[in-house]
């Protein structure tokens, strides 16, 4: 396969709809003037952006994007359940269920994504805080806190819909690979967050507010 096609080929599973309007996003908020024709950055003494009707309205519509997201997750891990039940001895269905992770697999990602991932982003920062990076006293918590969290938090619902438009056969894995996650959050996230705020306020921080 020649490289041009492999690169093509990448490229239109990498630049999904999502990444396209995020790249875009940024490629707009870096130049103000553009910006500016959006949105009013310049307050009561600027003038009013002449596309602000516009902007308010694909903002409105992408408040639906988390509600969509959600849908898209749960009709997808519906539809590994309903695999699952009525999967048969048959090639097709030997397939589809070849394509599933096993629970072992499962168990091992959420570990992987929840603990590992986690402890990665601690050292890591008290690495960068200890020999390289040297904040201002009145963000360094916050900013530490920050390259903490990227770790910590669960697979984001938004990857179901790039794993959708992309076309791939794996999507009810990922469904089910993300609903895992989900499960496992409230227990997990609310002890891994407890911890990570208590490094950055207590030991990561110039001026500690701990005893």
């Amino acid at each position: 396969v020649p490289l041009t096609e492999t690169l093509m080929r990448v490229s239109r599973k990498v630049f999904q709809p999502p990444v396209i309007g995020a790249l875009a996003g940024l490629l707009i908020a870096s130049f103000p003037n553009i910006r500016g024709v959006l949105v009013n950055i310049w307050g009561d003494a600027g003038d009013a952006a002449p596309l602000q009707w516009m902007f308010d309205g694909i903002y409105a519509v992408g408040q639906a994007a988390v509600p969509i997201n959600m849908t898209i997750l749960g009709i997808n891990l519906s539809s590994t359940f309903q695999k699952k039940k009525h999967s048969t001895d048959d090639e097709d269905d030997g397939n589809a269920k070849s394509k599933m992770l096993s629970n072992k697999t499962m168990l091992a990602v959420v570990i992987g994504k929840m603990v590992v991932m986690p402890l990665i982003g601690i050292v890591s920062t008290w690495f960068l805080q200890r020999y390289y990076i040297n904040l201002p006293d009145e963000i360094d918590a916050t900013c530490y806190l920050v390259m903490m969290i990227v770790f910590i938090t669960p697979t984001a619902n938004n990857v179901i819909v790039m794993v959708e438009l992309s076309g791939s056969s794996s999507k009810e894995g990922i469904a089910r690979l993300i609903g895992w996650q989900y499960l496992a959050s409230p227990i997990v996230l609310s002890f891994v967050l407890s911890a990570v705020v208590t490094l950055a306020q207590c030991h990561f921080d110039t001026t500690p507010v701990c005893t």
